[in-house]
């Protein structure tokens, strides 16, 4: 068999950039080694930069609407209004609609098909494929991983797959005074270098949960603060958020077979906050536009890298920052600081953030400090 380009895993990452080279005219074929199509449920809270990305993304999609960031340290808190509200969307269904985009681009779709490794011969180098126990050996222009941290891909390649973290989250009613329009997040650095977070993604219900460091006893980490905040779980959502670092190779030529990462698998991922559907989906894109205009992969994912390095950057500042400090950053976030951060996204950041000291000159020593510690 031969195709234009093969993706490897049905990520939000691959099954966009599936479909994107499928509405070019390539003849892509994707991969997934899943039984059948039922991923995980998933409760996301993601910027209004996903219409950026998929501009024509279906209404039905969005669950639910946050207007207020609402930060808490200790006994400071500050509500961020924010100018376009954060989407609530299930992971379950945006895999469902992206599926359904790329099937109706041409995509072939195939389940309970496992990548298995790369074949290199005289006549160049191949893709085998283990289907319903059968081997099938595959050529292809272009090879994309698009299948989560520990890439099969990517670990064929000798690519290196990027660090993770856990994450767990309890489904939860809200409690009675709760406004559903207010998201919240805790800092608690005794508990994890990131944080809590309560989502309300109906009138009614939503989720609590934080990220740990690996190794954590995130399970016992949870339970102390739903009940210490009287909340009772109703069931659990879990997984591994990858981390993005600038180090991170994403493309590697083996024979004639050129290979991409993207998504999961290019640690494609904001370490601020391990949010990664939009950077993700802007990773998959920037595969495709390499793909489809003969450029550099580097070249064409040079802006959600730029993102992603600023986030990295202030991640190295977060992991040295005590619980005294957030009480100080949360103290110091002003209405014109709380004005400043609801009008940018956390997708969009980037070209904005240097304007902070001057909005705030408290942030100056605070940073000073962050950089001595990190050396």
């Amino acid at each position: 068999m031969r195709y234009d380009a093969v993706v490897i895993g049905a990520s939000s990452a691959g099954l966009h950039t599936a479909e994107i080279l499928a509405k070019h005219g390539k003849q892509v074929a994707l991969y997934d080694q899943a039984e059948s199509f039922f991923p995980a449920l998933r409760t996301y809270i993601i910027t209004t930069g996903l219409k950026r990305v998929i501009p024509d993304l279906v209404p039905e999609l969005i669950r639910h609407e946050i207007k207020v960031l609402q930060v808490q340290a200790g006994k400071e808190s500050a509500d961020i209004q924010l100018s376009s509200p954060d989407l609530i969307v299930e992971r379950s269904q945006l895999l469902s609609i992206l599926l359904n985009r790329a099937k109706i681009a041409g995509v072939h779709i195939n389940f309970q098909s496992k990548f298995h490794s790369l074949v290199t011969g005289r006549n160049g180098t191949e893709i085998k494929i283990i289907s319903n126990a059968e081997e099938q050996l595959i050529r292809a222009d272009y090879l994309i991983g698009a299948d989560g941290i520990s890439s099969s891909v990517g670990i064929a390649a000798g690519l290196p797959s990027p660090q993770s973290v856990p994450l767990l989250q309890a489904e939860i009613n809200l409690p009675p005074d709760w406004d559903p329009d207010v998201t919240k997040i805790w800092f608690e650095v005794k508990d994890t270098p990131y944080f809590y977070w309560l989502i309300p993604d109906a009138a009614d219900k939503g989720v609590v949960g934080l990220i740990a460091e690996p190794g954590a006893d995130i399970r016992k980490l949870l339970r102390s603060f739903l009940e210490e905040k009287n909340i009772q779980p109703l069931d659990y959502q879990s997984g591994q958020a990858a981390l993005y670092s600038p180090g991170l190779k994403l493309f590697k030529q083996v024979g004639d077979l050129k290979i991409l990462l993207v998504g999961d698998a290019a640690g494609q991922v904001k370490v601020t906050t391990v949010g990664g559907t939009v950077t993700g989906l802007s990773g998959g894109h920037a595969a495709a536009e390499s793909i489809l205009e003969g450029m550099p992969y580097q070249k064409t994912q040079l802006a959600v890298r730029k993102e992603l390095n600023l986030h990295y950057f202030i991640r190295q500042l977060l992991n040295k920052m005590e619980q005294e400090d957030y009480v100080n950053l949360v103290g110091s976030l002003t209405p014109t600081v709380q004005s400043f951060l609801g009008k940018y996204d956390r997708d969009s950041i980037r070209r904005h953030f240097w304007k902070l000291p001057f909005i705030q000159s408290r942030l100056i020593p605070l940073g000073l400090k962050l950089l001595v510690r990190s050396g």
